[in-house]
Formats: C-alpha cells, structure tokens, sequence
C-alpha cells in the first residue's frame, strides 16, 4: 500500500515537472546564464517569469516613481534531479523607469522588462517556501527559512498567450504539500527592509544582495549589489 502512494506520489511529481519545464521558450536570465560564466546551469531547463513587488495588501510598491522588479527563476544545479532545487533572483541592470503611481493594483501587464539582468541571489530551494498568495491577482508569496515574507506579483508580457500562472501554481505544488500550497490572509506581514539571505554566514561572504522591502518602506527598494562586476566570483550554492 505504501509503495502505491509513493509510485503514485512521483508519477504527479512528474506530471507537474513536464507541465512547467516542457515546450517553455529560453527566458532572458538563462540566457545570459547559458552565455556566461555560470556552466552548472547550462544543461539544466530553467522557469523564469518577471515579477513585480507588492504589499501584503496588495498595492504595488514604488521607490522613487520605480516599481521594484524581480525575476524569479527556478532550476536544477545538476541534470540528475527530479525536481528542481534551486531560486535565482535577478534585477534589471538598468533602472526600470516605470510611473507606478498610475498603476497600482493592475494585473501588471504592460510594465516595461529590461533586456539585461543581473543576477543577485541564490537560493536553495529548501530555505524557501512558496505558496499562492491571490490566484485572482496572480500573486506568489516568499516565506524564507528566517520566517520574513515577501509578495510579488507576476509580471507577464503584453504578448503572452499562455496563463503563466497557472505554471507557478503547478510548481507551488510541485514543491510543498497541497495544505500549504495556499497562503491567502493568513500569510505573515513583512517586516522592515531587509535582504534576502540564503545563510548569514554567506551573507557576511557574499557582496551581492537583493533587498526587497516590506510593507509600510516608501524610500528603498529593490537595491544595487555592493561591489559591483564582482557577483559572478563570489556567488555560491549554500
């Protein structure tokens, strides 16, 4: 009986891998993965979507007239695996200059997405819970190992013509338990402006950070890395 469940376990663990990594277009982080010097992730499918910070009620947060966005991707750090094992964070090298002020709680199309990245973050997968935070509003929230949360908002193109969310929600499942696949209100309020830190110790290392802010932080957002052109030589898995 119980080498049943577990068969059945891995063939819906397989489902929801095809689902989400099969027929889906190179993203612009891993091409400039691919392109680079990052060979771990060169032979390895790769999900990515833009997305844009919000608060936990939802209201897009502007820094300076600039939405604060991310690209998430999620991956595998060997070919071997089943399921993936990894978060990468990524921010536009260049200032997205987006009014957001005339934006708030859309659906986030038609926010404009920077060509180039740059990568700022790893994070084991393991640290980090992902959950569904409103299906409605296509929103995903990030609850670290630390016990800090994080809402974004999914960010499609203009031209999509697939639901991408429903993509996320697959994954969602993919990693955690159907009970906590759905956070809905009973998500953690974010604290104050903080980075995203795989461990402290790799961040006392590591010059490269993300800083996403929570709600209630008007003055600082998604900022740049200290030490800039030398994240490739000091990013790591923990």
């Amino acid at each position: 009986m119980g080498s049943n469940r577990t068969l059945s376990y891995h063939s819906t663990q397989r489902c929801y891998v095809l689902h989400v990594f099969n027929n889906n277009s190179l993203g612009k982080l891993q091409r400039q993965l691919y392109n680079g010097d990052y060979s771990v992730f060169k032979d390895v499918p790769m999900f990515e979507s833009d997305f844009i910070q919000i608060s936990k009620r939802g209201e897009v947060i502007d820094v300076h007239n600039s939405v604060q966005m991310v690209t998430v991707g999620i991956t595998y750090t060997s070919p071997n695996l089943t399921i993936p094992d990894v978060m990468l964070l990524a921010r536009p090298a260049v200032s997205c200059a987006v009014n957001a002020r005339h934006d708030r709680d859309t659906s986030g199309r038609g926010f404009k997405s920077t060509k180039s990245l740059e990568l700022t973050r790893l994070l084991p997968l393991k640290f980090v819970k992902l959950s569904v935070y409103n299906y409605v509003k296509k929103q995903i929230h990030l609850k670290l190992a630390t016990g800090r949360s994080f809402y974004l908002q999914l960010c499609p193109s203009s031209d999509a013509k697939e639901d991408l969310f429903a993509r996320w929600e697959d994954l969602v499942y993919l990693l955690r338990p159907p009970v906590e696949v759905y956070s809905g209100t009973q998500a953690e309020p974010a604290g104050d402006t903080m980075d995203i830190p795989v461990l402290e110790a790799e961040d006392e290392k590591s010059p490269a950070t993300v800083e996403l802010h929570g709600e209630g932080d008007e003055d600082q957002g998604l900022t740049k890395g200290k030490h800039q052109g030398q994240q490739q030589q000091h990013l790591r898995i923990a």
